[in-house]
């Protein structure tokens, strides 16, 4: 007999962010902007004994400390080849051919990425959340799933599968 899997989906204010990026495309640098960010989460998985996949307060709480610790913020590609960086006391300077911005470090985050994209923040998104379930004991997914939106009708997914419990 097959097992059935079920999909949660949660979508809440607490998961929206506000943050400036720019992103590398085509050998250009676009122009500073910024967006209101939605996040809605996924996740696919088993019953667990208590007969859910997992708690959604627990899937709330997480994605929730992930959207704020983005939240006004200036988003950075730390793994962009294109841009380079450097800090100096409290401000660093990023720097794309003859263009360079200067920024309060507390303002800044940056991310393990390569592009700031709506794909690739739904990339990382869907990482730290997968990462704080599976520390948290989570045992019966099958997938993570972030959509990322930049506005309306214009969002990115990105998934990572589990094994199976």
């Amino acid at each position: 007999m097959s097992q059935r899997i079920y999909r949660l989906q949660v979508t809440k204010d607490q998961l929206g962010f506000a943050a400036a990026h720019f992103i590398t495309m085509r050998g250009k640098c676009e122009r500073l902007h910024g967006h209101n960010y939605r996040v809605t989460v996924e996740v696919e998985g088993f019953l667990g004994e208590d007969k859910y996949v997992v708690d959604f307060g627990v899937l709330k709480k997480h994605a929730a400390e992930i959207a704020r610790t983005l939240d006004h913020r200036v988003l950075l590609a730390a793994e962009n080849a294109k841009i380079a960086y450097s800090q100096a006391e409290q401000h660093i300077t990023v720097r794309y051919e003859e263009k360079y911005y200067v920024f309060p470090l507390a303002e800044v985050i940056l991310l393990p990425i390569e592009n700031t994209t709506a794909e690739l923040l739904a990339s990382y998104f869907c990482a730290e959340l997968s990462e704080r379930l599976h520390q948290d004991g989570v045992n019966t997914l099958k997938m993570v799933g972030v959509w990322v939106s930049e506005g309306p009708g214009q969002q990115a997914f990105a998934s990572i599968e589990w094994p199976q419990a």
